[in-house]
C-alpha cells in the first residue's frame, strides 16, 4: 500500500488551502465540476455560498420566483435592492461576488414543465432546494 503525500498549498496564494488538510480532498475535481441547484431561496442561498466558496467550477441555478421582503431576512445572497428581481439573477450575482472564478447559469422557469431532462445530462450533481410540495416531490 502506498501513502499519498500531504501537500498543503500556500494561504496567502490559495484561497481552497484548507481543503489540502483532508487527505481525500482533490480541488481539480471540485473545480471541474457543474452543480445544479433547484431552489434558490433561503436554503439554495446557502447551498449556493457554500458551493461557490468551495470552488465549485460551474453552478446552474434554477427557480421561477422573485424576491420579496420576506426573503431579505433569510437570504446571504440577496439585498434589499433586490426587490422584485429573479431570484436566480440576484443568487448568480451574490454568488460571483463570493467567488469570481465560479461559472454561473441561471434558469428562470418551472422545474416541472419548462426545464428539459438533458440538463441533467450535463451535471455532475442535483441539489434539491425547494419549497414548494409539487415541485419536490415531482
Amino acid at each position: 500500500m502506498t501513502e499519498e503525500l500531504l501537500v498543503i498549498t500556500d494561504p496567502d496564494t490559495d484561497r481552497y488551502h484548507t481543503f489540502s488538510y483532508i487527505s481525500w480532498w482533490r480541488q481539480e475535481v471540485v473545480r471541474e465540476a457543474t452543480a445544479l441547484v433547484i431552489g434558490a431561496g433561503a436554503l439554495g442561498n446557502e447551498v449556493l455560498k457554500n458551493l461557490a466558496l468551495m470552488g465549485f467550477g460551474k453552478l446552474i441555478i434554477a427557480d421561477f420566483d422573485t424576491i420579496e421582503d420576506s426573503n431579505l431576512s433569510r437570504s446571504v445572497l440577496f439585498r434589499t435592492s433586490d426587490r422584485g428581481r429573479r431570484k436566480v439573477d440576484a443568487a448568480a450575482e451574490g454568488v460571483r461576488a463570493l467567488n469570481p472564478d465560479v461559472q454561473t447559469l441561471t434558469w428562470h422557469g418551472d422545474i416541472n414543465y419548462e426545464m428539459g431532462l438533458g440538463v441533467f445530462r450535463h451535471v455532475d450533481v442535483i441539489i434539491g432546494c425547494l419549497d414548494n410540495r409539487e415541485a419536490a416531490f415531482h
